[in-house]
């Protein structure tokens, strides 16, 4: 190989060598880019330390948030629910409330101005306009304030008045069998005519259980209607004129009742109104059970229920204490279906409590009745005394 052709082929292979070698280099380059960028993608879904030199020196790739997407309707379902998102039920636009002893309403939106009303356990009305610390509602004559946070709305108050609502059903049909047992086939035991109402003891689709007054039966459900019942607020003015009035009961009470005993009626007929000493305890179940039965009545009602039971408590031909009365059978069904249970844990209203502890001071507005209902047929007793919803009465 002559000397020239040497010089040619070692220019070659040394032009080769360093194209290699810039190839390779452009290669690692690329490389340690791309690993870079892997590096990062990786960085920004690590947790970063203090002890992580290299992490923290890394910089995750930035997202726009005009990128993101937000539907504000499954934002809000995943914080308040379904079913309180798209509630449109029977309550929708209402509220109720069950805070003890009762809550005021006032005639501007804070606490300094005039008070309106009072509304008790067991109440409700419509929203008038919502605000997140006071809200405007009307419940019976009353228009005013309230503290948003003490009342249930919408869904809310659908769900609590369930548990603490009075159910009744109207009967819708010219006249209507009330049988002794769920059947077609079984004992009609009274007959009630359209319009008449009575408390539910049990509601079924097919048969509604009812206390009719003297005991209770059966009328098919598609005859009556039925719905929950719920106090409403009182204004001032309107308290002060039922304070008034039972003022006035209660004194012509009293002399009825000395009338009777100075001539000389027989102690069966007479009108017991005698302190009874019983126990804090008894107290206050004889409290729970006049808020089951007249938890919505004026005060008066209430006082009545409490008296028919002491009636039955003095008297010889029923149990002898506050608790065989209230839970003897077929006498009260608030007392059997879970009621009473619930009352008893939240506790009955002032009202109903100044009503016990009035009752067994010796206060008593009815006299010697032994019964009560809402529905009563006269043409069965021998008398009778109407209290708001309820007629007291004795066959």
């Amino acid at each position: 190989m002559g000397k020239k052709l040497r010089n040619v082929m070692l220019h070659m292979i040394g032009t080769v060598m360093t194209a290699s070698l810039i190839f390779g280099n452009a290669v690692c380059v690329f490389a340690e880019e791309t690993k870079s960028e892997e590096n990062t993608e990786t960085v920004s879904n690590a947790e970063m330390t203090p002890n992580s030199e290299k992490l923290v020196s890394q910089k995750a790739p930035e997202v726009g948030l005009k990128e993101a997407a937000l539907n504000k309707t499954d934002v809000l379902n995943s914080l308040v629910g379904v079913t309180r998102l798209f509630y449109n039920g029977e309550f929708s636009g209402k509220f109720v409330v069950n805070t003890e002893p009762y809550l005021e309403i006032y005639s501007a939106d804070n606490a300094e101005s005039e008070v309106a009303g009072k509304i008790y356990p067991a109440s409700g009305g419509v929203v008038e306009e919502w605000g997140p610390e006071w809200t405007k509602v009307s419940s019976g004559n009353v228009t005013g304030y309230i503290s948003t946070k003490d009342i249930s709305i919408g869904y809310d108050a659908e769900m609590l008045a369930k548990e603490i609502g009075r159910r009744e059903v109207t009967v819708t049909v010219e006249s209507l069998n009330i049988r002794q047992a769920a059947d077609a086939n079984s004992d009609v035991v009274a007959t009630a005519i359209e319009s008449e109402v009575f408390p539910v003891v049990e509601s079924g689709e097919e048969w509604t259980q009812i206390n009719f007054g003297e005991g209770e039966g059966f009328v098919a459900t598609e005859y009556v209607e039925e719905k929950l019942e719920l106090g409403e607020a009182v204004s001032i003015a309107e308290e002060e004129e039922m304070a008034a009035a039972d003022s006035t009961e209660q004194a012509a009470g009293n002399q009825v009742n000395e009338g009777q005993a100075s001539s000389g009626q027989p102690a069966e007929s007479a009108v017991t109104s005698s302190a009874l000493s019983v126990s804090s305890d008894e107290v206050y179940l004889l409290a729970c059970m006049v808020y089951v039965e007249s938890g919505a009545e004026p005060y008066e009602g209430q006082l009545a229920v409490a008296n028919v039971i002491l009636n039955r408590v003095k008297d010889s031909r029923f149990d002898d204490t506050i608790a065989e009365v209230i839970y003897a059978p077929g006498q009260f069904p608030g007392a059997h279906n879970g009621v009473l249970d619930n009352v008893l844990y939240s506790g009955p209203s002032e009202s109903c409590m100044r009503a016990a502890e009035e009752a067994l001071a010796g206060v008593n507005n009815i006299g010697g009745y032994y019964y009560f209902n809402g529905y009563v047929d006269l043409s069965t007793v021998s008398e009778y005394l109407v209290i708001g919803g309820h007629t007291f009465y004795n066959y």
